[in-house]
């Protein structure tokens, strides 16, 4: 029986730890190093950017609380 993989608990991260997260994938960027199919890698490495540098905009944003441990 398969398990659905929907939700990623965000509890005891903080704003901070987003944007280290954002600056690991800024740093391969200066290093250009990949692994496997480089075209896929790269597409893979592009969502990843936009999708953490939307959740690094939104955990900043006016009135949004993370949640706590």
């Amino acid at each position: 029986m398969a398990t659905t993989f929907e939700s990623l608990s965000l509890a005891g991260i903080r704003p901070a730890h987003l944007s280290q997260l954002l600056a690991y994938i800024e740093a391969r960027d200066k290093q250009e190093w990949h692994y496997g199919n480089k075209k896929q890698f790269k597409k893979r490495h592009e969502e990843l950017r936009a999708w953490i540098q939307n959740a690094v905009n939104y955990a900043y944003s006016e009135d949004v609380l993370m949640p706590k441990k």
